[in-house]
């Protein structure tokens, strides 16, 4: 069988399973804190704010894109039923709660200068991929965690 049939039939076992089981997701606000409406949240949740945190709509747009394009990488592998043992890969990318606190000016930029241009393992350059808007809006929810 030629490696292309191989590599289509796993992806539609892949897509099948991804429409299995996305009905079972359940989706969370980073400003809710995993709580579903009606329900407390019975895990901790890899997004740590402090309580009583209300985010501005800058810092919500951050954390929507942070999760799109930066949680992958950033953010440790626990959820699910049984959290990180059934993930196929640690973190590539240091957790960045806290990291954004209190940041002076160069710290910052040298940050930013990261995050567009790419650092010295994996990190990829953004540059190409996010606008300065939406860099800005990342940053600005970074500082929101602790």
């Amino acid at each position: 069988m030629p490696k292309t049939s191989i590599v289509l039939q796993v992806s539609l076992l892949v897509c099948l399973a991804v429409a299995v089981f996305a009905g079972r997701a359940t989706p969370v606000s980073a400003q809710e804190g995993g709580a579903v409406a009606g329900q407390t949240a019975s895990r901790s949740l890899p997004l740590q704010h402090p309580s009583g945190t209300k985010l501005t709509e800058q810092e919500s747009k951050g954390a929507g894109v942070f999760i799109q394009r930066c949680s992958l990488c950033h953010l440790a592998k626990t959820f699910g039923a049984g959290g990180s043992k059934f993930c196929c890969v640690a973190s590539l990318g240091p957790n960045l709660g806290g990291r954004f606190r209190n940041l002076t000016p160069d710290q910052e930029t040298a940050f930013r200068d990261i995050i567009l241009n790419g650092g010295p393992t994996y990190m990829p350059a953004w540059k190409y991929g996010l606008t300065p808007e939406e860099i800005d809006n990342i940053v600005a929810y970074l500082k929101t965690l602790s």
